[in-house]
């Protein structure tokens, strides 16, 4: 049973990914499929969501304020980390790698990550079909579950 479903601007106007490159307004369905506020984590979100990134979509630099795992359940996406961490990655075919500040990686189905709190990140569906996922986050209550990052927030640290 679905919860929420909303579709959601990432971008509004258009704005400019970390490489420079400009993006349109791109809208992104979040089907939150189910929602918990759990007693071992007052003030904090449990989410079960299902996201679908249209074909060539570039999501604006951004931030999640808490925990957040995903999987590719279709399609494949293209993944930046710009600052503030690194992104824990498990493949479909079992191997596990990290990828940190400054580095890209490509996801596929089957492919998954944790996303620690607060890494800044932007993604991209390059191809021609949409990219679905999905995923799972612990996120503050008192934040949106995505707060886009300015030039500043994205070098420091």
């Amino acid at each position: 049973m679905r919860v929420a479903v909303s579709v959601m601007s990432l971008t509004g106007a258009p704005t400019t990914t970390a490489s420079g490159r400009s993006t349109g307004p791109s809208q992104v369905v979040r089907h939150v499929l189910t929602s918990s506020h759990p007693l071992t984590a007052p003030g904090e979100t449990f989410e079960l969501v299902e996201y679908i990134i249209p074909a060539r979509t570039v999501l604006p630099v951004h931030r999640h304020p808490g925990v957040q795992m995903a999987t590719v359940a279709s399609g494949a996406l293209t993944y930046h980390v710009v600052s503030h961490g690194s992104v824990e990655v498990n493949r479909a075919n079992g191997d596990h790698e990290v990828v940190g500040p400054g580095k890209s990686v490509t996801f596929h189905k089957g492919d998954s990550w944790v996303e620690p709190i607060g890494m800044v990140h932007y993604a991209e569906n390059l191809g021609d079909e949409p990219v679905i996922l999905m995923s799972s986050s612990l996120l503050d209550d008192h934040h949106p579950p995505t707060e886009l990052v300015n030039e500043q927030e994205r070098t420091t640290r």
